[in-house]
């Protein structure tokens, strides 16, 4: 059992006055929602004052919306043992998304990348054991037209592998999204897609306050089709939110508040996830750091709010790097915010396996490589286990002084228990010097091809036919 201690960037106090600040806001200045259905749903059942598209959500409506969104929920794979369920102590990986280059081995960048890249990521996640989800936006394929891209990468999803598919980022508004869901009906059925969650919509606010047409659009689609929504506020310190770390927190509380009430407002009870997806806003370089040590102090603050004050589950921007290359500050930011926003207990990842270059660049080599740094991640979260028998007095009462334990009966037992490294050499330096690729990067390429090389369809036959006819229908060239 893990009884480790969790980090904590706030105390009961601090997350109080946190929170109402955002009450006051919501209910001062108010948030844009540029969809009227939206300020009429917020009007006729939210009963809240609306000014144009200004809604000024009250604390009444966010608390009687926070009473219905469940603290946990069950993303279904069409291979159930894949499943995962959500808010349980789970930490689920799901894939980067947003990313524009791809960086090849050798550190050659590509920034015209094709449906095959696409596809071949999904093949590798499908391979990692550590990825729980597939799909979203790694890439965005340019040889596919922009109208067609999302519904073309969801399906190449459905193909090649059997995890839980997120919905891609790439669509055009609410007729797009009907059919993604319709994709889902297609393989699950219209009575599983009904009554259980086999996506989310990705919704990220125009900060500051900002909900936009097409965000509002995904919010009340999703939720009326039943399917949780993930709410992705990404404020920029000192760029689009306060220059403070508490006030970026505040705001992104903030809008993940609103965005909540809107969700209800539409099903009560739609599952609402709740992302910390802040930046520190470099203003001495003009840029901005998604793995600085302040960065990961708003995902903290941040995490801590959505689980300790809210009790909701929360996801996560982590195990991210501005490095450009697999070099050793990769490494180091990797983990650094990977195992911060695990110890947390973050229940959902983002970002955390391939992406360089803050959240700019994609690479094959990489993801595999994180892959075991999750890995490591989950092995320390698990903890040590405490029993009469690992607490070893016996066994120590047993082996005489001096004496060495490599062949007692409790060794030979466990032999093989033991964490093992997937892409890490271990081996003593002559043994790693004779190896055809001793360095990581390169083995981890050759592995990669060959996941490459190995990867077939997956999914049904007769049901990718079904798939295939219906996007044709709409024009899309398979």
């Amino acid at each position: 059992m893990n009884l480790f201690q969790k980090p904590k960037f706030l105390s009961d106090m601090e997350m109080q006055r946190i929170h109402e600040a955002s009450i006051y806001l919501l209910e001062h200045k108010g948030v844009v929602f540029r969809s009227p259905e939206a300020v009429e749903l917020f009007s006729k059942r939210g009963g809240v004052k609306v000014n144009g598209e200004i809604v000024y959500i009250s604390r009444e409506l966010v608390e009687s919306c926070l009473k219905t969104v469940p603290k946990s929920f069950k993303m279904e794979a069409v291979n159930p043992n894949k499943s995962v369920t959500i808010g349980t102590g789970h930490l689920t990986i799901h894939p980067a998304g947003g990313e524009v280059v791809l960086n090849e081995c050798g550190g050659v960048r590509r920034a015209q990348t094709g449906i095959q890249d696409f596809i071949n990521l999904q093949k590798i996640y499908q391979a990692c054991e550590n990825i729980d989800m597939t799909g979203y936006q790694p890439l965005s394929p340019s040889d596919v037209p922009m109208e067609t891209r999302g519904l073309r990468c969801l399906y190449e999803t459905m193909l090649y592998t059997d995890k839980p598919w997120l919905a891609p980022m790439d669509v055009g508004g609410t007729e797009d999204k009907r059919r993604e869901i319709d994709m889902y009906r297609i393989v699950f059925g219209d009575e599983f897609v009904r009554n259980h969650y086999v996506t989310w919509s990705i919704v990220t606010p125009e900060s500051p306050l900002v909900y936009n047409k097409m965000s509002c659009e995904s919010i009340m689609e999703f939720a009326a089709s039943g399917q949780p929504v993930a709410l992705v506020s990404a404020p920029m310190s000192g760029i689009t939110s306060p220059v403070h770390i508490l006030g970026t927190i505040v705001q992104a509380n903030t809008e993940t508040l609103a965005g909540l009430c809107l969700a209800q407002c539409v099903n009560p009870g739609i599952p609402v996830l709740p992302s910390a997806s802040l930046t520190y806003g470099n203003l001495t370089i003009a840029s901005w750091e998604c793995a600085s040590p302040d960065t990961a102090l708003m995902l903290g603050g941040a995490i801590q709010m959505y689980k300790d004050y809210y009790n909701l589950p929360a996801r996560a921007q982590t195990g991210v790097t501005s490095s450009k290359c697999l070099d050793y500050q990769a490494g180091f930011e990797t983990m650094q915010s990977l195992l911060l926003t695990a110890l947390m207990d973050v229940d959902v990842t983002s970002q955390s396996a391939g992406s360089m270059e803050n959240l700019l660049t994609i690479s094959f080599e990489k993801t595999l490589i994180d892959d075991e740094v999750i890995a490591r991640v989950r092995r320390i979260i698990q903890g040590i286990e405490v029993s009469d028998e690992t607490l070893s007095v016996d066994i120590m009462m047993e082996v005489g002084h001096g004496e060495n334990f490599l062949m007692h009966d409790s060794t030979l037992d466990h032999l093989y228990d033991g964490w093992q490294a997937t892409i890490s050499d271990w081996n003593l330096y002559d043994r790693w010097k004779e190896q055809e690729h001793p360095d990581i990067e390169k083995r981890a390429e050759a592995r990669v091809q060959k996941i490459i090389s190995e990867g077939k369809p997956i999914l049904e036959n007769e049901t990718a036919m079904k798939l295939k006819k219906y996007l044709e229908s709409y024009g899309l060239v398979l």
